[in-house]
């Protein structure tokens, strides 16, 4: 193929300059600013505390089977796959705004053949002598590089790049908020059916203590000591005992079900929960986080709106350079070949460039009318990012607070139930020195199981206070278990 012309070249030459001198928009865009405050400090916590790491905060509390489930549940959970995919759609969408930023090359062919009236080329008396003579045919072909480009002068093909590189990552901090959620959800219905479990169990005991007070009673009653009613009464508790087991059941089932539905299992292979007496886990300590904005910064959600913020602001500065002049390059280079019976073939190659300019002058309105649009938008995204800060350091406040009272409930009722093991101890003795009758014993029984049972209820709300602390703090999701391999924005912003 021979070379280009000399004042192709010329032009190709001048179109780089251009672009190389334009190299960004006129339209100055400043970069939105929050106008929530981060305070310095948690008021709940000393300034001087340490940050726990909140990657995998189950295995904290010393429970395999607890661990076993929120793993099982973050490896086959529909939601989480859900999340993944989007974020592989978000990546395909990132390449393809980048694409943009480059030249489209293609090759193109074609073929040709047929016949051609000459207007009788030949003679309709030979041709009446002659039936085999033909009209000529003709044939050819043609083939060639096509190229066309439109250079990204004024940075809006960039900002449209960064825009979808921005909301990419805001997927995967929805991929993120759900690792975090699932985990939590997994351990809140974990702990809770344990907590109904050893509301069962002491709901039997309050049972049997109950129907051994009522044949006590009813023994007095033959004896003539107490009245028919005393006896009654025991029975409607006994009645209001065994309407409580039922419910509890059905609690406890609903828990392991929705373990098995985060799971990504039908709620028939829900998973069973042995008991083997006592708290199956330990409780950690409070989980602790330096300060605020290092919290702010490991949030899903907080990330997720400040990612749409950027890619909000992305899009106005792409919407801006809509006014302004677009410009085009376009080449095409072939060979082709024609050729006609009883004619020489012609054949020739050579190359083509253009350079194409639109400038808009009028729109009625519409480019504007973008660009209002597209600062609205960022509006509407500084404020959604600041409402996402703003709560999330108000949960984060609130489960210090709802562990810290759960922590002094949890103290008390332990002592209450230790202050009621030894009366039951004491009345017992008494009985058996003929100074307490058996109902005194039985009745003391039954405060210290009431306490207990108000105990375990203490002790689910504050092992689901620790769970939900870990979730304000941001905890239930590792990075490396999705890496981030799509491009990150670039460092040079408009």
């Amino acid at each position: 193929m021979p070379s280009l012309p000399v004042h192709s070249a010329r032009l190709l030459l001048s179109s780089l300059v251009c672009t190389s001198l334009a190299a960004c928009s006129p339209f100055t865009t400043p970069h939105p600013t929050a106008s929530v405050t981060v305070p310095s400090h948690f008021a709940a916590l000393p300034s001087t505390t340490l940050d726990t790491d909140l990657t995998k905060w189950w295995t904290a509390w010393q429970d395999p089977l607890l661990s076993h489930l929120i793993e099982q549940a973050l490896a086959a959970n529909l939601d989480i796959k859900s999340a993944q995919a989007r974020v592989r759609e978000s990546r395909a969408y990132t390449k393809e705004a980048k694409s943009a930023l480059y030249p489209t090359v293609g090759v193109m062919g074609s073929m040709m053949g047929g016949g051609m009236d000459w207007r009788h080329p030949v003679p309709p008396l030979l041709k009446m002598a002659s039936p085999d003579i033909q009209d000529p045919a003709t044939d050819g072909h043609i083939a060639g590089l096509t190229m066309a480009w439109e250079p990204d002068i004024w940075g809006g093909k960039t900002a449209t790049k960064r825009a979808a590189q921005h909301m990419s990552l805001a997927t995967e901090e929805v991929l993120h908020g759900t690792h975090m959620a699932i985990a939590a959800d997994v351990a809140a219905n974990y702990l809770t059916a344990r907590g109904l479990q050893q509301r069962l169990a002491l709901l039997e005991q309050s049972i049997t203590t109950l129907q051994s007070l009522k044949h006590y009673a009813s023994a007095r009653f033959n004896a003539g000591q107490t009245t028919q009613a005393d006896v009654q009464t025991i029975q409607a508790q006994i009645d209001s005992a065994l309407a409580q087991q039922p419910l509890l059941h059905a609690y406890l089932d609903a828990c392991r079900h929705r373990i098995a539905i985060l799971a990504g299992v039908p709620p028939e292979q829900a998973p069973e929960l042995p008991l083997s007496g006592g708290l199956p886990y330990t409780v950690p300590a409070v989980p602790t986080a330096t300060l605020p904005s290092t919290v702010l910064e490991r949030r899903p959600d907080v990330r997720l709106q400040k990612n749409i913020l950027e890619a909000n602001f992305q899009r106005l500065i792409s919407a801006k350079t809509d006014l302004l002049p677009r410009f085009g390059l376009e080449f095409f280079g072939g060979d082709g070949r024609l050729r006609f019976d009883g004619l020489p073939g012609v054949s020739g190659s050579g190359g083509l460039m253009a350079v194409n300019a639109y400038l808009p002058l009028f729109t009625a309105g519409r480019i504007h009318a973008q660009i209002n649009a597209a600062d609205a938008q960022l509006d509407q995204a500084v404020a959604h990012y600041d409402k996402a800060v703003l709560t999330a350091l108000s949960e984060i406040e609130d489960a210090y607070e709802n562990r810290f009272s759960a922590d002094q409930n949890t103290t008390h009722l332990t002592a209450q139930v230790a202050a009621l093991t030894t009366a039951t101890s004491q009345a017992k003795g008494l009985y058996e020195g003929g100074r307490f009758t058996m109902q005194d014993v039985l009745t003391t029984r039954m405060k210290k199981i009431a306490a207990q049972d108000d105990l375990a209820t203490a002790q689910t709300q504050r092992a689901l206070a620790t769970v939900q602390l870990a979730r304000a703090l941001g905890g239930g999701w590792n990075a490396n278990e999705w890496p981030s391999t799509s491009a990150r924005p670039d460092a040079g912003q408009k």
